[in-house]
């Protein structure tokens, strides 16, 4: 089955996750940098720090994660297509999948980030993959169930969230010593202290992974599932105004209620609260449908959308290579180059995009994946290689008998 809309795969699903990638590090790069507490390095008033911040969370706070968490979604569409076609149970291999990107969140939490996602996309597709097996029509039901439910909380509980929506935030909470504004007058902890830190404190530096997060991941999973299936990857005119739909859609709905909190108008506290976890998810859509049109108006193949598309194939990888660069250059145990102020935290996440483009460019001209990607893809598949050579064996025998059947 083609995942093609007409300029392949390269240009739609591995530019898109491109974008993803690098749109959530301009949502963790604050954290890294303290941009917040950083000297302002535009005008003398140092307005020009918190416009820039302002405008950094309105474009990318929780958006580009929920696109991530959608393209999560349509890659497990291709998945079950995969398993369908070469006759694997579903979803026991996925399964398989989940446990070993739990164990590999982990990894990455414990020695890296403490607002890892792995995990808790882990735990959300243990519960999704099996509805796959649904007919497109209860896959909707369940789709708007996990919506349902997603809405209800956030509407029965959002007033302790107002505080974590506005302005740039790391996509998950972090310890609140990394969120002190005046970083200066805290202790510099070593790695390893940073390391015992996030084992010791883990059900709540998870607390949004596993709590708050989970339904909202299961719609946005489910809901790249139906639009896989509704073929919004290929290039026919359906796609085309799939894709035109969810660009005028998710951003004519999801930008007035962005904006909304920052304006003189009432209910500005109630959009404020449901930013992050609800309104964003709506921008994201149009993210995707917008990114679609654009691709296929300029066929995607201009250079950035290429390099774009190199970070998408190495995902993973640099996922977590852009946390541990970032690391490095700016906690107080490496080079300690923090806090920046706005403009010194974007150049920054320019700077690092720019180092994972080129990272990913060069990998690919000798290898087909990401170095994560390649020993993730081999432990996959290794429960499974006895089986699949005994099932390979056998359909070659039965290729065998037809053939000499029918001379």
């Amino acid at each position: 089955m083609s995942n093609s809309h007409g300029i392949g795969r390269v240009q739609s699903l591995d530019v898109l996750r491109g974008i993803a990638i690098v749109g959530t590090l301009l949502t963790n790069i604050w954290l890294f940098t303290g941009g917040v507490g950083g000297e302002s390095l535009g005008r003398p008033d140092g307005r020009w720090d918190g416009d820039i911040m302002l405008l950094s969370g309105v474009l990318s706070n929780g958006k580009f994660l929920g696109l991530l968490s959608i393209l999560f979604g349509v890659g497990m569409a291709i998945q079950f297509e995969s398993a369908m076609r070469h006759g694997h149970r579903w979803p026991w291999r996925y399964e398989w999948r989940s446990l070993l990107l739990l164990a590999d969140g982990f990894i990455h939490f414990a020695l890296v980030v403490d607002f890892d996602i792995l995990m808790g996309y882990a735990l959300v597709a243990m519960v999704v993959a099996p509805l796959l097996r649904l007919r497109t029509k209860w896959l909707v039901v369940a789709t708007a169930l996990a919506g349902a439910l997603h809405l209800f909380l956030q509407l029965s509980g959002t007033t302790g969230m107002a505080a974590f929506t506005k302005g740039p935030l790391p996509e998950d909470f972090g310890d609140d010593a990394a969120r002190t504004e005046d970083w200066s007058n805290l202790p510099t902890p070593t790695y390893f202290e940073e390391v015992a830190g996030r084992i010791g404190d883990f059900w709540n530096a998870r607390y949004e992974a596993f709590i708050i997060v989970p339904p909202l991941s299961a719609f946005l999973f489910l809901s790249g599932v139906l639009l896989w299936r509704a073929g919004l990857f290929k290039g026919d005119e359906r796609a085309r105004t799939l894709s035109r739909r969810l660009a005028v859609g998710g951003l004519g709905v999801g930008v007035p209620l962005t904006v909304w909190e920052y304006l003189p108008l009432p209910g500005g506290d109630i959009t404020a609260s449901l930013s992050r976890y609800t309104i964003a998810p709506i921008v994201a859509f149009g993210y995707l449908g917008l990114t679609l049109v654009l691709l296929r108006r300029r066929g995607g193949s201009e250079f950035f959308a290429r390099r774009l598309a190199d970070v998408g194939k190495t995902a993973l990888s640099c996922y977590m290579l852009q946390n541990v660069v970032a690391l490095i250059l700016f906690s107080g145990w490496g080079l300690a180059l923090g806090p920046l102020g706005s403009v010194g935290t974007i150049a920054a996440w320019a700077g690092i995009s720019g180092l994972l483009m080129l990272a990913a460019s060069l990998w690919l001209r000798r290898f087909r994946q990401g170095p994560f990607e390649l020993v993730w893809r081999a432990a996959v598949d290794a429960p499974f290689r006895k089986a699949d050579r005994a099932r390979a064996h056998e359909r070659r025998e039965r290729e065998k008998d037809a053939s000499l059947s029918a001379s």
